[in-house]
């Protein structure tokens, strides 16, 4: 039979570990209420046809989501420390909709590649916006990105 690794030892104990992992659990489904909404608003931008949905335009929005959530939180509606929880609702949308495979790191890498470069002229990217993008690839993905802008 599985044991719990953690004892406790006492009934104070217990209710403490509890209470944290309901808050995380409320933590979740905050952002869950806080960005589905925006999700379905970027969902039905990025649709093309029926049914059909410009993924590289996707993984743009995304990573300018996730930036700016890391860049000042709260303007988001989070704190930061529901930073992880929002970090996992967004890939749990790019695992769905990009591929099962594809996460926030992904979309970075997208973005520096030559066809994130591509995509962006065709999107029309502001030279501003990019150099964001461009931002938070480096803080990501722990390399120099070339090219800049």
């Amino acid at each position: 039979m599985f044991q719990c690794p953690i004892q406790f030892h006492s009934l104070k104990q217990k209710t403490l570990f509890e209470s944290a992992r309901q808050i995380k659990m409320m933590s979740a489904e905050q952002i869950k209420a806080t960005f589905s909404p925006a999700m379905d608003e970027i969902i039905e931008r990025c649709s093309v046809a029926e049914g059909y949905i410009d993924k590289e335009q996707f993984q743009v929005m995304l990573a300018t989501i996730w930036g700016n959530a890391v860049l000042d939180p709260s303007r988001s509606g989070i704190s930061e420390e529901q930073l992880p929880e929002l970090h996992d609702f967004l890939n749990t949308y790019l695992s769905k909709i990009v591929g099962e495979e594809s996460n926030l790191t992904n979309c970075f890498e997208f973005i520096v590649s030559k066809a994130g470069q591509d995509s962006m002229d065709r999107q029309r990217i502001t030279p501003n916006h990019r150099q964001f993008l461009h931002h938070f690839a480096k803080l990501i993905l722990q390399r120099i990105i070339l090219p800049e802008i």
